[in-house]
């Protein structure tokens, strides 16, 4: 939604995390960011997925220091970080989201800094705009020389240069450029669905939505190739979705944003890693949504939407006419039918306490009168009409008069597919304003933000330049993996 971000507006820190006996240095890590991150900027967020009652400790601490704890109301007994965000964008209020794991880490100046970058680009009303911020991966001796200094005098200050980065090999292991540490719009996030729910365990849930918000602001042409994982975040070749999403995090490196990841051991959870189904899912999902525009449905705003909505639709064009606001509601339930008759009927047994507005598609046919008896008269009730040739869509009350008209805009793949819908502005009875702002543009190859690809890669896609694949891990480590689940 449109809302102009000032100085003072807090971007919601959201820690999504699961705290037990074998979780590496879990309490002091926590503790460690809370008491780092400037609360005059942050809305400090933790997303808790099923701690278990023994390990509760530093998470009753930190509420007693004023930090919202929010708790999942159905963990699945294996942790899944897609859904813990997602919880904690549902109940964050800051119009702006980043999402801090327990092991990213960075100085008070640098998330101040983070901050300054969001509000430079507007955020809060630039819908479809995000960037990621470049996270180093420390080795050990990397993550005990950062730990050992003082805030003044951290290493990896000051502006960086993708050459020095490569160089550190005693400190950085590696650095993912397109992190999962996204600071991004909350509103837009809701209206994408998150997380796709079908990636469960850890791997790739997090490059699927990288996909879907870089396919709706592409930063630049997309690398040949694609669709293949080279299983490097180098940014030296400009083949295949890691380099693309590294364009989203390139930028920031001359003014030195980062965050670091501090060292742990494996984890140990069994089931937890799953590389190869994940990875595999990720090629169809992705394929999918650029064929289709198919994604998880929108999630409602569960702490600060306006009530509970009932959708009637019938066609996917319907709800894409709907996807953007339903993020505005605090809880909705979609019904699909062919016409006004079958939709009553499926409303029949619906309990309308509690709806606040409905919302009543375009392409229904038949009668409304047949509707009319099982909507919650008290509700505020709006019937769409199809959008014109323009887009503009015109919103009518249940009494007949216009409640509210505005331009819907669609972003279409290249066989004109639409795979999203957004409102250049509109304001409906008892609801905010929604606008989607201004989409950056995209950047051409010769732009400085691909010069460490040597821009002739992009702008000619060089095959030759194909980077080797990673070797796999030796038989003995991967048959243990696969018996013990680690």
């Amino acid at each position: 939604m449109a809302q102009r971000m000032e100085m003072t507006d807090k971007i919601a820190l959201i820690i999504p995390i699961r705290l037990t006996g074998a979780t590496h240095e879990g309490a002091a890590r926590l503790a460690r960011i809370c008491a780092t991150v400037p609360r005059d900027l942050f809305e400090i967020l933790i997303s808790d997925y099923g701690t278990p009652p023994a390990h509760r400790a530093p998470l009753d601490a930190a509420e007693k220091d004023g930090i919202r704890v929010v708790r999942h109301p159905s963990p699945h007994p294996l942790f899944s970080i897609g859904k813990a965000r997602d919880f904690g964008v549902q109940m964050a209020t800051s119009p702006v989201i980043i999402f801090n794991d327990i092991d990213f880490f960075g100085t008070e100046a640098m998330y101040r800094a983070i901050h300054a970058e969001a509000m430079r680009r507007r955020l809060a009303e630039n819908l479809f705009d995000f960037f990621c911020v470049p996270v180093l991966f420390l080795t050990e001796e990397g993550t005990r020389a950062w730990l050992a200094a003082g805030d003044d005098a951290r290493p990896f200050g000051g502006s960086l240069t993708v050459e020095e980065l490569e160089a550190d090999r005693l400190r950085i292991q590696s650095v993912a450029y397109g992190s999962s540490a996204m600071v991004v719009n909350r509103h837009h996030y809701l209206s994408l669905g998150g997380h796709d729910p079908r990636f469960t365990g850890h791997g790739a849930e997090d490059y699927d939505l990288l996909h879907r918000l870089a396919t709706l602001a592409p930063r630049g042409p997309r690398p040949h190739d694609y669709f293949t994982d080279y299983k490097d975040n180098n940014v030296r070749h400009y083949w295949g979705f890691r380099p693309f999403f590294a364009l989203y995090g390139l930028d920031l490196l001359p003014s030195g944003i980062h965050l670091v990841h501090l060292w742990h051991p494996r984890r140990q959870e069994k089931g937890y890693f799953r590389p190869g189904r994940n990875f595999r899912l990720l090629k169809r999902v992705m394929k999918r949504f650029d064929r289709t525009g198919e994604q998880p449905m929108p999630l409602a705003h569960l702490a600060g939407g306006g009530g509970r909505w009932l959708v009637v639709y019938r066609t996917d064009r319907d709800l894409l006419l709907l996807r953007q606001m339903l993020p505005m509601s605090a809880g909705y339930r979609a019904i699909r039918a062919r016409n006004y008759a079958q939709a009553g009927k499926r409303l029949w047994k619906f309990d309308p306490a509690g709806v606040t507005h409905v919302m009543v598609a375009p392409s229904l046919v038949g009668n409304p009168g047949d509707l009319m008896p099982h909507l919650p008269p008290s509700a505020h009730i709006f019937w769409l009409q199809a959008p014109d040739a323009s887009g503009r869509v015109v919103f009518r009350g249940k009494d007949g008069h216009v409640a509210a008209s505005g331009i819907s805009k669609v972003i279409a793949n290249a066989s004109g597919r639409t795979l999203m819908a957004h409102w250049q502005d509109i304001t409906l009875p008892a609801l905010p304003r929604l606008a989607s702002g201004t989409i950056p543009p995209q950047q051409d190859a010769a732009a400085p933000l691909f010069a460490s690809f040597g821009r002739a890669q992009v702008i000619t896609k060089d095959k030759r330049t194909r980077p080797g694949r990673k070797k796999k891990s030796p038989l003995l480590i991967r048959i243990r993996r696969w018996l013990s689940g680690y």
